[in-house]
């Protein structure tokens, strides 16, 4: 046990219970709209008897870095939570920042098969250490789970079967450019009478002489139009057109060791064939990977509730951003993936006598992104037919958040604190930002040859740098780094006598970027690591982080170290809504009945 949870907690306590509920993007202006209009009859009590405040999010206002300083009280700096994306020092490549591999673990256990992401203690690991009865469901960053006293479900961070962050499959008898986005994910098949033979795909598994891919057989039927009977790995099953199929569990891997579950989603059997299923998930009753502390209690949940979807990102935003399904089967994706999120909330709080009970809810955060246009008459998708069929989408996840709200408060005694949050509020995003294409434009990177407007990657992964002539270079979401000398691979600017002058440039020079469209001012502020950061993992987190203006977020390809040759386009994705701008921009909320009206909360930052 380290110094830092080996805190005892000592004073009589006011409170014999804790409850703490975590709604992923609700935002303080909708909820705030939503009360006001009595659309939300719950958080308006407890808002008029307790204390309802916007609660300033971290620095970037992205969820791994709100959801990690949250949970342990402490800047980036701290817990080293910085962005979705890191980069590699050795090579400069992007790479996952909230999924680290062991790269130790030769012989593959499966115990030791991650390393935690997220460093320190969190409020649970002290609570765990004094002994108090700790429950925590789903909550982003903790993955891979510290085994202690606490009863942990893992959330945001917890990969498929294949050691990722979740890949579809889109099985299809249609052709499909290879130029088309998503086109990796289609699996071509044909149909023979009325059958279909394919596979799924598992993880890579290590054979005799070689590595090859795990794969299941699926055998499908077409039973007329309007649904197919499958077979997959010896499970039946029947799936109707429009409808989400039940949670199937098969075999993977060599000798087929290890299980898994999956979903379908049959969007239509003729005249082509198109047939979505989910990326293959942990199967929570034989978890393939340690989810859970202790190990087991993943099982006891399944066993309570079911299956369940176990990836940490489950809501597929790229299956109906790329076409695979459409937004109602999004929206029944969200509902179900809530459900099941609702009734492990009501197993542990029926028979919660003490202690802290923690649950997070995430389809908030999910349904925002893909449906803010319907909100923004200025967003360049924004059709008035679609607003009027989708526009009550978001407050209506509102509604159901305030109903789940409502069940919990009917628990709630005078020995028992309760705390509703989000991590960050929400915002429109209209225009796409290059970052990389800007520092070449204005001389802080070169690179070998133009990007072509036809090149689908935009030179993704720094394919045409020049890092003998590139003072910066930006990755992940609005990270930039120095080209440091002594710390990248190919570095030229002297930390001692050139660093600070080159950040000075690069923050003069975007904080002067403006909107060749309107002449809008593009960032609002960019920060030194220096600072904003402090503590043991300071030295990890990028040099610059730009905070943009309202409207505006760095762009897809910039996140993977693209540089298209215009700076600034419109954002003509679904995803349409994003908080990853400056944090003064998007604040979270935070509504509690241990702090009466009057009294100033303390706020995470």
């Amino acid at each position: 046990m380290t110094e830092e949870n080996s805190v005892k907690i000592t004073a009589d306590p006011k409170f014999g219970k804790v409850i703490l509920l975590g709604m992923d993007g609700l935002d303080p202006g909708i909820l705030s709209s939503l009360m006001n209009e009595g659309e939300l009859p719950n958080f308006s009590s407890l808002s008029r008897t307790g204390r309802f405040t916007p609660l300033a999010t971290s620095n970037p206002a992205q969820s791994p870095v709100a959801w990690a300083s949250i949970a342990t009280g402490n800047n980036p700096g701290y817990h080293g939570v910085f962005d979705f994306l890191g980069r590699r020092v050795s090579d400069y490549m992007p790479e996952l920042a909230i999924l680290k591999m062991n790269p130790k673990n030769v012989f593959g256990k499966r115990e030791a098969m991650f390393l935690p992401v997220m460093q320190g203690n969190a409020f649970w690991d002290y609570t765990s250490a004094n002994k108090i009865p700790s429950t925590v469901l789903k909550w982003p960053m903790t993955f891979q789970p510290k085994q202690n006293r606490a009863k942990l479900y893992a959330g945001l961070g917890v990969p498929d079967i294949k050691g990722g962050l979740g890949r579809y499959s889109f099985y299809t008898t249609r052709d499909i450019p290879a130029s088309e986005e998503g086109a990796e994910k289609v699996i071509k098949v044909a149909v023979n009478g009325n059958k279909i033979r394919t596979h799924v795909s598992g993880p890579n598994v290590v054979k005799l002489r070689a590595r090859d891919t795990a794969k299941a057989e699926l055998d499908i039927s077409l039973a007329g139009d309007s649904k197919i009977e499958m077979n997959l790995d010896g499970k039946i099953l029947t799936v109707h057109k429009g409808r989400w199929s039940e949670w199937v569990e098969f075999k993977l891997g060599f000798m087929k060791t290890a299980t898994a579950i999956v979903k379908f989603y049959l969007n239509q059997v003729s005249p082509e064939f198109e047939l979505y299923m989910t990326p293959v998930q942990i199967n929570p009753k034989d978890p393939a990977f340690v989810i859970s502390s202790p190990d087991e209690y993943i099982r006891e949940l399944a066993d309570e509730v079911g299956y369940f979807y176990t990836l940490g990102m489950p809501e597929d935003t790229k299956a109906v951003e790329e076409g695979r399904t459409d937004e109602d089967a999004f929206i029944t994706m969200c509902d179900e993936i809530i459900d099941e999120q609702e009734r492990m909330l009501w197993y542990e709080l029926n028979r919660f006598k003490e202690g802290l009970l923690a649950c997070a809810f995430f389809s908030t955060d999910r349904i925002q992104h893909i449906f803010w246009a319907t909100r923004d008459p200025e967003h360049p998708l924004y059709d008035s037919a679609y607003a009027g069929k989708y526009g009550r989408v978001i407050d209506d996840y509102y509604r159901r958040m305030d109903g789940i709200l409502g069940e919990v408060m009917k628990q709630v005694d005078d020995r028992t604190a309760l705390m509703v949050f989000s991590d960050h509020g929400f915002s429109t995003f209209r225009r796409t930002v290059h970052i990389n294409s800007w520092l070449v434009q204005n001389g802080f990177m070169t690179l070998t040859q133009q990007v072509s407007k036809d090149d689908r990657d935009a030179g993704g992964l720094f394919q045409y740098v020049d890092w003998k002539k590139t003072q910066a270079y930006a990755l992940g979401f609005g990270s930039i780094y120095l080209n440091l000398r002594g710390r990248e691979k190919n570095g030229i600017v002297d930390p001692a006598t050139e660093a600070e002058a080159v950040s000075d440039r690069i923050i003069a020079g975007l904080t002067g970027l403006t909107d060749p469209k309107d002449g809008q001012p593009v960032v609002r502020n960019v920060y030194r690591s220096s600072d904003i950061y402090s503590g043991a993992q300071a030295s990890n987190s990028p040099d610059l982080v730009i905070g943009f203006q309202d409207g505006y977020r760095v762009s897809w390809q910039t996140a993977v170290g693209g540089s298209p040759p215009e700076i600034i386009e419109d954002n003509l994705k679904k995803w349409s809504g994003d908080h990853i701008i400056d944090p003064s921009i998007v604040p979270g909320i935070l509504l509690t009945n241990s702090l009466r009206p009057g009294t100033i909360p303390g706020l995470w930052t």
